[in-house]
């Protein structure tokens, strides 16, 4: 068995699901601190004198959240103490209005707008970490486009009569389903922190890749809010390479050397189109310098582009020359598919930016082999 230790550098925030949030009735905002404060509502309870307990029991006994959410605003004591997580400008200004005694928000709006995703986090610690499966999915991807490659396949699944023609393509790129599937041999571990982990809950805003669509700055799809990574923090890991038995009826071994080719050969000339469109829309990525200042001379040796977690684009978790995104459309008209996505996801302070320049793609990191 190869072991591989590896060191995961976070480039640009990353949100990885956990089928977690924040909820409305167990968080305040302090404006000063510009945080959000994670509390146990047992502890909230028990902090309450006599008197405001009946009250909190008796406005919990309806159904107005928006009473219960400014119960607690007006109640928390610092005392009672909890998680922090830094904020952006705008969700402040929108909890400030939230809380305001004018505010006239229904229960629907409250959860819609205040029930924060989480990103993956160990239960134990509170401390984000990267899950790894979400690597490994990164890694097989760019493995089968390289392999896709070598074989010449391009625009199956345009070809394909299966019914889940990406799971038939995989088959046809691995010689095989479950049971010879080299990736079987390949073991992630859950990457964690070397530190504490900066997380910021951040706006996603989306944006259409066409130039011409570029002064449509707040028109362009929903915006989401969730917790991210931020950059600067850094994971540590395993990467673990058996050999397949004897008799596997595995006939494509991965190998180290196979991996770390085919990931930055995917990922890099991704990044670099990405980039290109980005300066399009007025956005400045500066990642290829901020990569090549602290791993100089290091590319495609010992450290590896990699893009992981939610909103890294739907041409990082498809296949090179293969892909077939679906594109939906207005209402009552048929999805179209296309080999490229037509919009940006990007990381914001703001719902509704007034300017692209702040803007910031989601899941860039670099993966550091360390042994």
């Amino acid at each position: 068995m190869n072991s591989i230790k590896i060191k995961l550098h976070v480039l640009s925030p990353i949100h990885i699901g956990c089928d977690d949030v924040y909820e409305p009735t167990s968080f305040v905002i302090d404006e000063n601190k510009k945080k959000l404060i994670e509390f146990d509502p047992m502890d909230f309870i028990k902090a309450l004198p006599p008197k405001e307990k009946d009250e909190f029991s008796k406005i919990c006994s309806g159904d107005n959240l928006l009473a219960i959410f400014k119960f607690i605003k007006r109640s928390y004591m610092p005392d009672i103490g909890g998680k922090e997580v830094e904020i952006a400008t705008g969700i402040l200004e929108h909890y400030k209005k939230a809380v305001d005694n004018k505010s006239t928000y229904n229960n629907k709006e409250v959860i819609n707008q205040f029930s924060i995703n989480r990103t993956a986090y160990n239960p134990q610690t509170n401390q984000p970490y990267i899950p790894g499966s979400s690597l490994k999915g990164s890694l097989r991807t760019a493995y089968l486009s390289a392999l896709a490659n070598v074989k010449g396949i391009k625009g199956y699944q345009q070809q394909s009569q299966a019914k889940d023609k990406a799971k038939d393509l995989e088959k046809v790129l691995l010689n095989g389903s479950f049971e010879t599937d080299p990736f079987r041999m390949v073991k992630v571990s859950d990457l964690l922190p070397l530190e504490n982990v900066k997380s910021k809950i951040l706006y996603a805003v989306n944006r259409k890749k066409k130039e011409s669509d570029k002064a449509s700055l707040a028109e362009s799809g929903p915006t989401q809010i969730f917790e991210s990574i931020q950059p600067g923090c850094v994971f540590d890991g395993t990467i673990n390479i058996q050999a397949p038995a004897e008799g596997s009826g595995v006939n494509l071994p991965v190998t180290e050397e196979k991996l770390k080719s085919a990931v930055n050969k995917f990922y890099i000339p991704l990044l670099e189109s990405d980039i290109k469109t980005l300066k399009t829309l007025d956005i400045s990525v500066l990642l290829i310098n901020e990569i090549n200042s602290k791993f100089k001379g290091q590319i495609n040796k010992t450290v590896f582009l990699i893009r992981i977690g939610r909103h890294s684009g739907a041409e990082a978790v498809t296949i090179e020359g293969n892909r077939h995104i679906k594109i939906m459309q207005g209402r009552n008209e048929k999805p179209k598919y296309l080999d490229r996505a037509t919009t940006f996801w990007l990381a914001s302070e703001e719902s509704k930016p007034k300017s692209n320049s702040g803007l910031t793609p989601f899941g860039w990191a670099v993966l550091e082999v360390v042994n």
